[in-house]
C-alpha cells in the first residue's frame, strides 16, 4: 500500500491536501470528490505520506455499485451532450435508448485539426506562444489541463510571458462560479482542469452586450485542450464550453508523444515505423500521424469499455447475492419472516425465556440476534469478495475461467456465511439468562456501531491489472505482462536446469550417505 501511495498516486493530480486533510479529485469531473476515500489501506497510506492526520478507515457494512444503484429507480432518463460516443454502454448497463434531440440553434464552433509535435517542451513552446498570439488580440481563451499541477505550472509560464490568466482547479472550486463568470470577457485567459463550466455556459462578454459584439467578431471563446484523454467523451466535453447557444467559437488540441496518455499506452507504437517522427522543435504535419493517435484513441476506449463490461459481471453476481441477503434482512425485520433456529436448538430454554417475558420478546430477541450477525458476516462476506475477486484474474494461467471460478467461489463463501450466522445466532441466544424480563441484548454482548455514514469508494486502484488480464483485450497492459514473461523467461529455464543438474550429480551422493546411516 504505502509503495502505491509513494508512486502511483501524485499529488495535485490525484489528490490535492487542503486544511490538513487529503482531498481525491475525480479524474473526468476535475472536481474534489466529496466524502469519497481510497480503499484497501491506500488512504491512510496517503495521509502518512503527506504527513497529515491519519483518519481510522472504519468498516465498510454494505456497499452497491452506482449502476444497480440507479436501476433500483422506478424509471431513469438523463440529457448530455455528449451520450452519442457512449450510447452502447448507455444501452449495456442502464437499458437506455440515446435519442439525439436537434439544438435550439446551429452548432457554428470550428474545431481545428490537433498540433502534435514530437517532445514535450516543443508542446508547452508552441502552446505559450499561441496563447500570447491570441491574447494580444482581446479574444477570450480556455485553456483545459489535465491535471491540477500542470494548471498551475502552466499559469505560472504564462505569468513570466506576461500574460495575466486565472486559474480555476480543485483548489479553487469555491471560486468557480465567478471565475466561469468572467471567462469569456475581452481579454480572458482562464486555465482550468476538465471542471471548467460543466453544466453552465460561459457567456461571452460576461453579460455586457456592447463587449460581447467585440468577442463575437474576434471568433468567440478559443478552448484549447492540453491533452487528449482516455474517453473521447471528455474530450468531446472541453470542445463544447465553445460555441454554446448558437455563438462562434473555436477549439484545438495541443498534443505531444511524450504526454502520459501516450506514454502509458505506447501510442507511438502504433505509428509505423516510416513514419515516425524524429525529435523536432516544429509541428508534425504527417497525417498519418494524427489518424494512428485518433485510431489509438478509439481502441483506448473500447479497451476500458470492455474492461467495464467485465467489472459488470463480477458485480453483478454480489449484487444478487445483496439482494438475496437484503430481501432475508427486510423480512425478519418486519417480522415476515421467524427464524426458528433458537427454538430448534435450546427448546428448553426457550420455552423458559417465553414464560418470563413472553413469546413475542423471545421471537424479538432472536430476530434482532440474527440481523445483527447477518450484518456483521455481510460487512465480511463483502471484504472475502474483493479478497477473491483481488487475485482471480491468475485463474487464466490455470486455464480455468476467471470469471466461472469467482462465481464458485463466491457462491461457496456466501453459504459459509449464512451457516456462520446460524451459528453464531443459536450460540449468542443460548448465553442470554432465561430469568430476563425484558429485552436486553447487551448481556449478549450485542452492539451495534457507534455512527454509520454513507460515502463514495472510487474503484480498486489495483483492480485495473487484474480486470484487464480477465478482459484479454488490453494491448498495453497484455503487451507488458508479455514483454516481462519473455524476459524473464531465460531465467526461469536456468533456474530448471540447475534444479535438474542438482538431481543428477548430487542424488547419488545423498544415497551413499543415507545407506551408510
Amino acid at each position: 500500500m504505502a509503495l502505491h501511495a509513494e508512486v502511483l498516486l501524485k499529488r495535485d493530480r490525484d489528490y490535492i491536501v487542503r486544511n490538513g486533510i487529503v482531498e481525491l479529485i475525480d479524474e473526468f469531473t476535475g472536481r474534489v470528490a466529496d466524502n469519497r476515500r481510497w480503499p484497501h489501506g491506500i488512504q491512510p497510506a496517503i495521509e502518512a505520506k503527506e504527513g497529515v492526520d491519519i483518519r481510522p478507515e472504519g468498516r465498510i457494512l454494505n456497499a452497491i455499485t452506482i449502476q444497480h444503484f440507479v436501476h433500483m429507480y422506478p424509471k431513469i432518463a438523463g440529457m448530455t451532450a455528449t451520450a452519442v460516443s457512449s450510447s452502447s454502454e448507455f444501452r449495456d448497463f442502464y437499458g437506455l435508448d440515446t435519442v439525439i434531440v436537434p439544438p435550439h440553434r446551429s452548432c457554428i464552433r470550428h474545431d481545428e485539426p490537433d498540433a502534435v509535435f514530437t517532445h514535450l517542451e516543443a508542446k508547452v513552446r508552441a502552446l505559450v506562444d499561441e496563447i500570447r498570439g491570441i491574447h494580444a488580440t482581446g479574444r477570450p481563451i480556455l485553456v483545459g489541463t489535465a491535471s491540477v499541477h500542470e494548471s498551475e505550472e502552466l499559469a505560472a509560464r504564462l505569468r513570466s510571458e506576461c500574460v495575466k490568466c486565472r486559474v480555476l482547479n480543485a483548489k479553487h472550486d469555491a471560486r468557480e462560479a465567478l471565475i466561469i463568470a468572467c471567462a469569456g470577457r475581452l481579454g480572458a485567459v482562464t486555465i482550468s482542469t476538465n471542471m471548467a463550466g460543466r453544466g453552465t455556459d460561459i457567456v461571452l462578454g460576461g453579460g455586457d452586450e456592447f463587449e460581447r459584439q467585440k468577442v463575437v467578431e474576434l471568433g468567440g471563446l478559443y478552448v484549447i485542450g492540453t491533452n487528449r484523454y482516455e474517453s473521447v467523451r471528455i474530450d468531446h466535453q472541453l470542445r463544447g464550453r465553445a460555441g454554446r447557444q448558437g455563438d462562434p467559437g473555436s477549439t484545438r488540441f495541443f498534443i505531444s508523444l511524450e504526454d502520459d496518455l501516450m506514454c502509458r499506452y505506447d501510442v507511438t507504437g502504433f505509428i509505423p515505423t516510416r513514419h515516425r517522427p524524429s525529435g523536432q522543435q516544429g509541428r508534425i504535419h504527417d497525417r498519418v500521424v494524427l489518424q494512428e493517435i485518433a485510431r489509438a484513441q478509439r481502441i483506448i476506449e473500447s479497451q476500458n469499455f470492455e474492461i467495464r463490461r467485465t467489472l459488470w459481471s463480477y458485480s453483478e453476481l454480489v449484487e444478487k447475492q445483496r439482494q438475496i441477503v437484503h430481501r432475508l434482512r427486510q423480512g425478519i425485520l418486519a417480522g415476515d419472516i421467524q427464524p426458528g433456529l433458537c427454538a430448534d436448538a435450546w427448546p428448553d430454554h426457550f420455552r423458559e425465556l417465553c414464560d418470563n417475558a413472553g413469546r413475542e420478546t423471545a421471537e424479538k430477541v432472536e430476530r434482532l440476534l440474527t440481523i445483527h450477525y447477518l450484518d456483521c458476516f455481510w460487512s465480511e462476506h463483502l471484504a472475502v469478495i474483493d479478497d477473491i475477486r483481488e487475485g482471480i484474474h491468475f485463474e487464466r494461467y490455470g486455464g480455468r475461467e476467471p470469471l466461472d471460478e469467482f462465481i464458485r467461489q463466491a457462491d461457496a463463501a456466501l453459504s459459509e456465511m449464512m451457516q456462520q450466522v446460524e451459528t453464531e445466532v443459536v450460540g449468542a441466544f443460548g448465553k442470554l439468562p432465561a430469568d430476563i424480563s425484558a429485552l436486553d441484548l447487551e448481556k449478549a454482548c450485542i452492539r451495534r456501531p457507534s455512527a454509520t455514514w454513507t460515502y463514495i469508494v472510487g474503484d480498486n486502484p489495483f483492480s485495473r491489472f487484474g480486470s484487464s488480464l480477465i478482459a484479454s483485450r488490453n494491448i498495453g497492459f497484455a503487451s507488458w505482462t508479455g514483454l516481462v514473461a519473455f524476459l524473464y523467461m531465460p531465467l526461469a529455464l536456468l533456474a530448471l536446469a540447475w534444479i535438474r543438474m542438482r538431481q543428477v550429480f548430487f542424488k547419488p551422493h545423498r544415497a551413499v550417505a543415507d545407506k551408510r546411516e
